[in-house]
């Protein structure tokens, strides 16, 4: 896994990891997982880029060659996504109102939803919260004009170029188009088995009839 990358100081102790390409999601997986060196307190996954937290204590080309053997092992390409099938009752309260402004129907919206093999790209802005690559370009749609006060846990949402599925309950303002019973967030589990969903994992919508 030979990729360009920039390694740039990101405050006291923490450096931010930028890719050149958006095409990283595994080599990001593959630092998350394996990037695992006694001064690192914690690394977060971003778009196309990864952000080291450590305790100070070490060099700049130290970090650079436990990243350098890490994007270079064998076992960097070997790791195997989970995939999941998110069951979806299209029934969103702007279903209709994505339709309008779309000029497609309710049930080619749901099927142009419902068809791709979407990739998860990164976790933030909630608890479990997945960036989901892969939406068709036809649902491509900016986020609602006024946010609502709150989506509910499992809310099925695309915003920009971006599938969803909120986690938590929580304020959102991307265009809502059904709902999964599909837990994404266990408040109770322990570092990453709280999460359903990681990045690099893989998820296909499968709607259900009402």
């Amino acid at each position: 896994m030979k990729l360009s990358y920039q390694l740039l100081h990101y405050g006291l102790g923490d450096w931010l990891l930028s890719f050149d390409t958006s095409d990283c999601v595994q080599a990001l997986t593959c630092l998350q997982k394996n990037l695992s060196i006694t001064h690192i307190c914690e690394t977060v996954v971003g778009y196309e880029s990864l952000l080291i937290r450590t305790d100070g204590n070490i060099e700049e080309h130290a970090l650079k060659q436990q990243i350098d053997t890490c994007l270079s092992s064998s076992s960097s390409t070997t790791l195997l996504p989970t995939h999941h099938d998110i069951p979806v009752l299209y029934n969103g309260p702007d279903l209709q109102e994505v339709a309008q402004l779309t000029n497609i129907s309710e049930r080619d919206i749901i099927e142009l939803h419902s068809a791709p093999l979407y990739t998860v790209r990164f976790l933030g802005f909630s608890p479990g919260f997945a960036y989901l690559d892969g939406l068709d370009p036809k649902l491509h749609l900016p986020r609602r004009s006024s946010p609502r006060p709150k989506m509910a846990a499992g809310a099925v949402a695309i915003g920009a170029a971006h599938a969803g599925i909120y986690s938590i309950p929580s304020p959102g303002g991307w265009n809502w188009l059904g709902n999964t019973d599909h837990s994404l967030f266990d408040k109770h589990g322990s570092d990453a088995s709280a999460f359903t969903l990681r990045p690099g994992d893989t998820l296909r919508f499968n709607p259900l009839s009402a």
